[in-house]
């Protein structure tokens, strides 16, 4: 059995009124893992901890089975990136990216020499090396940070929304090069944003932070269609939420809401935990957007799970288009823009709404 690179047991920070709640954590080698939450939730005060600039007020850090808890941040080893590049004005590029391998004495040897090269080549900065910081763009500082970070081969590398003050195209190259660098270098990685796609993108694991605690932990996917809680429902954009209660009738588990009912299909195992297998129990139910279908209105009567509805408003995206419909309650659904055009809707018609058992998620109040 592999052991695990990074074990975080009970960590709990306080900075002013603000806490980091008893957090626990074990990372395995190579992983990549989101840490995903609101501003103010406590996202770069958890990375700061874990790279030695907070010290824990409670709890334990191991890294690859070796305590650090009270190791300053030079003797922990990791590299660290944040939304700011921090490059040092002065220096040359070719001299920041040498900088943290000069604090650890091993700048100036021919091996740091030809990593430093590899890297520049790697990330497409060669030809940046003689520059200073002023005369980069913002993508290119976010390089020449990555590979200051990575230059002395650490076991970890924390980022700290790295890429939240790029603009789009910017953006996703470097998440392709974060990709490449994951791939290449074998290095584990906790990446800190508040932006759910560069969550898919780049995560397999996440944890979503809220006040100071982990509200879930899972497969970046799982936690999307399958949140355990109404804020990280909320949080990931839960566009169809409604309150209401799970019904047990004739050997069928039932959700009623106010203008309505649903077929549910068999509860997950953390449901039944929670007690939502009881008749009555308060709940939420979460369907996602891209799991309503939605066709012509349809004559005679509806079948379960089937209603009808009339479009209030549309919005074509560049590759979606989410349709807002009124009708035993309120609704939006995505369809791709080839299933709009064959559809050839318009806003006030009438139209047929219904989505499977299996993609109703059902949350415990």
């Amino acid at each position: 059995m592999s052991q695990d690179l990074l074990e975080v047991y009970n960590l709990t920070v306080n900075v002013g009124k603000f806490s980091l709640k008893d957090i626990n954590f074990l990372m395995g080698p190579g992983d990549y893992v989101i840490i995903l939450g609101p501003t103010g939730c406590g996202k770069t005060i958890f990375l700061e901890s874990i790279a030695g600039l907070r010290a824990l007020n409670k709890g334990a850090l191991f890294l690859n089975g070796k305590e650090i808890t009270h190791l300053p941040p030079e003797h922990r080893y990791m590299g660290f990136a944040y939304q700011d590049s921090l490059l040092y004005p002065f220096m040359s590029v070719k001299e920041n990216i040498l900088f943290g391998a000069k604090a650890r004495k091993m700048a100036g040897g021919p091996e740091i020499l030809r990593r430093m090269e590899q890297l520049a080549a790697a990330m497409n900065i060669t030809h940046l090396l003689d520059r200073y910081p002023r005369f980069l763009s913002g993508g290119e500082r976010q390089r020449v940070s990555l590979a200051r970070a990575i230059l002395t081969r650490p076991p970890l590398l924390l980022l700290d929304e790295p890429l939240s003050a790029l603009d789009q195209q910017t953006r996703h190259t470097m998440q392709e090069l974060l990709r490449e660098i994951h791939h290449t270098e074998g290095i584990g990685i906790i990446h800190v944003t508040h932006d759910f796609s560069e969550a898919l993108q780049l995560g397999k694991r996440m944890l979503v932070l809220h006040d100071g605690q982990v509200e879930q932990e899972g497969e970046p996917l799982e936690i999307f269609y399958h949140p355990a809680t109404e804020f990280v429902a909320k949080f990931l954009h839960g566009e169809n939420l409604i309150p209401g209660r799970v019904l047990r009738q004739g050997g069928e588990q039932w959700f009623e809401y106010g203008d309505g009912d649903f077929l549910l299909g068999p509860l997950p195992k953390n449901c039944l935990t929670e007690g939502l297998s009881k008749s009555g129990k308060l709940s939420t139910l979460l369907i996602r957007s891209g799991s309503i279908r939605l066709s012509r209105a349809a004559e005679g009567p509806a079948a379960a799970n089937c209603w009808t509805a009339r479009i209030k408003s549309v919005i074509i995206g560049s590759t979606h288009v989410d349709v807002y419909c009124n009708g035993n309650g309120r609704w939006q659904a995505s369809l791709s823009l080839a299933e709009w055009q064959g559809l050839d809707l318009r806003r006030g018609e009438q139209v047929s709404l219904s989505v499977s058992p299996e993609h109703l998620h059902v949350i415990a109040q």
